[in-house]
């Protein structure tokens, strides 16, 4: 048996707190829901793991590390043990250091303190609890981003309609995977764990996109406040648009009709769920060195060319994403060049990643990847994990970016784009290798 606990806490910044997500800067200027972090705690004779599940678009070094510090201060003695992830959403809060403001400096400590806050009301809460889990293989609402298209070449998000598609770069992983918690008879929490970017509102409001209407969804269905875990599956090449269609997909509509649909197919899974029985508690990490990419003297040449060519190219105004990549937006693709430049003179030789490894016997495992890697990285570790259900969450334990697959960097697309710190072609192979010897 395990012994469960749960809470929630909000973590909404401040007006003119930066958004994160965009190349734009975007000061928050309204909420359109809030945004929070869940805590979960769970023991089994003595040993404690747990999770804390942020909406927000990913952790920077010191902003985990300032949260890791807090849990510490305030006697939480496992934090090292607790599952700590980003939804990824694109409304949630950007942590400044070099520049600032007041209102990012009084979030990062309202999200640490939160964070305290729900993992010690989570360990008052605790009461004995058990998993069950159900599944589809069915996304809806989920595309691969990447496209061949009739040159040769693969564009993310291209135009919509755009009749050079020839098709999706590769399949993915479609499962919806769902377990919950039940306590006294009672579903208690639900985790949720597919592959879709979090990227749907747009704009300068807050909000905790599809998966903060997800949950709302499900607690309407289910007439109760369920805390609901966004476990987000690997998606850094799978997002919510579907380029068959000319119509808006980025507006907090568009967050809207996903969660909802999302949500009722969770409670549709939740009458089908079959127990999962607790075996033994058992926690393994691992530090994992990930190459950064290497700028060829002539990238580095050409990238400084076409800032001089465009100097005085007028500066396109609204948010700046990677649609403008396929587009050819001038001031995203100085943006692209910018970053070739600063990879070359800036970027260190690899990066150290902590990966996780949770599981309750051989009956489920949970394992956490840094960053935004590609589905089929989690396509190849579930192939080879010897736990019966295996639920990987990205955007976990470390500061990341895009780990896409070696071979998609000979083919292009906005991903692979080199940045300060950007993954090399083999970081796919070597993360793959080390998260399968961690199970």
């Amino acid at each position: 048996m395990l012994n469960i606990g749960l809470a929630t806490e909000i973590i909404t910044p401040p007006f003119g707190a930066g958004l994160a997500g965009y190349f734009n800067y975007r000061p928050a200027r309204g909420v359109y829901d809030d945004i929070t972090v869940r805590a979960m705690a769970i023991e089994q004779n003595g040993r404690y793991t747990g999770f804390l599940t942020f909406d927000l678009c990913y952790f920077l070094a010191p902003v985990l590390r300032d949260v890791k510090l807090a849990l510490k201060a305030a006697g939480i003695t496992f934090v090292e043990d607790i599952i700590i992830s980003a939804t990824h959403t694109h409304t949630g809060t950007a942590f400044r250091f070099d520049n600032a403001n007041e209102a990012e400096a009084a979030a990062l400590k309202l999200t640490s303190d939160a964070a305290v806050r729900a993992m010690k009301r989570a360990l008052k809460s605790m009461a004995p609890g058990e998993f069950f889990y159900a599944e589809q293989d069915a996304n809806p609402c989920a595309y691969v981003r990447r496209y061949k298209m009739k040159n040769g070449a693969v564009v993310t998000n291209p135009t919509r309609c755009n009749p050079d598609i020839v098709g999706p770069e590769t399949d993915f992983d479609k499962h919806i995977r769902v377990l919950a918690v039940k306590q006294y008879d009672r579903i208690s929490a639900v985790m949720v764990n597919l592959a879709n970017h979090c990227d749907t509102v747009g704009g300068d409001f807050v909000s905790a996109d599809w998966p903060g209407r997800m949950e709302a969804e499900i607690r309407y269905q289910l007439k109760q406040d369920v805390p609901v875990f966004p476990l987000t599956d690997a998606s850094g090449n799978i997002n919510h648009f579907d380029v068959h269609h000319k119509i808006d997909q980025t507006n907090y509509n568009e967050a809207c009709r996903i969660g909802r649909i999302y949500g009722r197919i969770v409670v549709e899974l939740l009458k089908k769920l079959e127990p999962v029985p607790a075996g033994k508690l058992e926690i393994s990490h691992a530090a994992v060195e990930l190459p950064h990419y290497k700028v060829t003297k002539d990238q580095y040449a050409a990238a400084k060319k076409y800032l001089e060519d465009t100097k005085n190219a007028p500066v396109t105004k609204g948010d700046l994403t990677s649609e403008g990549l396929a587009n050819g937006d001038v001031t995203v693709l100085r943006h692209f060049a910018q970053r070739m430049i600063n990879c070359a003179e800036k970027s260190t030789k690899s990066r150290v990643c902590k990966i996780t490894r949770v599981n309750f016997g051989k009956n489920l495992a949970f394992v956490t990847l840094p960053g935004e890697p590609f589905n089929g990285i989690a396509q190849e570790i579930r192939k080879k994990s010897p736990y019966a259900k295996t639920i990987i969450v990205e955007l976990a334990q470390s500061e990341g970016c895009y780990v896409p697959m070696h071979d998609c960097f000979d083919r292009g697309g906005y991903e692979v784009q080199p940045d300060v710190n950007t993954m090399a072609p083999e970081a796919s192979d070597v993360l793959i290798a080390a998260s399968v010897k961690n199970l």
